[in-house]
């Protein structure tokens, strides 16, 4: 897998823009304000009667697509209006299982809050698209690496060389929120232990890069490693998911760890 080289189109000049439709809000009656991610922002597109089911723009709403949009360049510099547009690429399945769309909506909070890279751009497209090609475990590789990238670029990423209270680099048995990474089997203490393979799991994706990902994409990635991620976020950023909690819901259990 490559980085990114050829960025979404915004032509602002002649009002076009293509990204992905991160979610929809009603506004007014029958008008809706979309949210578009492009490779480098997030931007809010006032769509004036788009929830009309006699709507020509209606399908350009749907979340989990990727559309191409023409607007009015001169209507607002804060809010972009609508005219028409197309579907470049629809990943409805996604709407179709409830753990998906926990996962998503997950994802587009994160990234609302922290903003988009062109690296994020591409693996929340490739979750999307990997899930719709029912291809559930690579679809949570991507978004395991969006939640590891949006820590890294908060700086809240997790120790993954070493024990963090000793700096030991072998007998690696737990991790630790409070300690802020990796444990060796001496400083574990009542944190539970975690299989091999999910410390493996866990240390990859917060190494390897977006453009080698398909070396690590075989490798068994969780829901438990995902939602571990997600409380790792929770943990230092003092806020809370609610679409977190309804995802250890959909899953049975609260895990603490891939571990357990």
């Amino acid at each position: 897998m490559s980085s990114p080289t050829n960025p979404p189109l915004w032509d602002r000049e002649n009002g076009k823009i293509e990204g992905l439709v991160l979610s929809v809000m009603d506004y007014k009656d029958h008008d809706g304000i979309i949210k578009l991610a492009t490779d480098q922002e997030v931007v809010s597109v006032y769509a004036r009667g788009i929830q009309k089911a006699t709507s020509k723009n209606r399908r350009l709403f749907a979340p989990y697509s990727r559309v191409l949009l023409n607007y009015d360049p001169k209507y607002s510099s804060s809010m972009l209006y609508l005219i028409n547009g197309s579907v470049i690429a629809s990943y409805y399945q996604c709407a179709g299982s409830l753990e998906m769309q926990c996962v998503s909506d997950l994802l587009v909070t994160l990234i609302k809050r922290h903003g988009i890279t062109p690296n994020i751009f591409c693996a929340l497209e490739a979750c999307w698209k990997a899930f719709q090609d029912h291809d559930e475990n690579r679809s949570r590789m991507f978004a395991c690496w969006i939640v590891a990238e949006i820590l890294r670029n908060t700086g809240t990423i997790m120790n993954v060389d070493e024990c963090s209270v000793c700096g030991r680099t072998d007998r690696i048995a737990s991790i630790g929120e409070e300690e802020g990474g990796f444990l060796c089997l001496e400083h574990v203490g009542n944190h539970p232990f975690w299989k091999k393979d999910q410390l493996l799991a866990l240390r990859r994706i917060v190494k390897v890069p977006f453009s080698k990902l398909d070396r690590i994409a075989d490798m068994d990635w969780s829901m438990d490693l995902l939602i571990f991620l997600f409380d790792w976020y929770v943990y230092f950023n003092d806020i809370q998911l609610k679409s977190l909690d309804f995802l250890k819901m959909l899953c049975g259990t609260k895990p603490q760890s891939p571990g357990n």
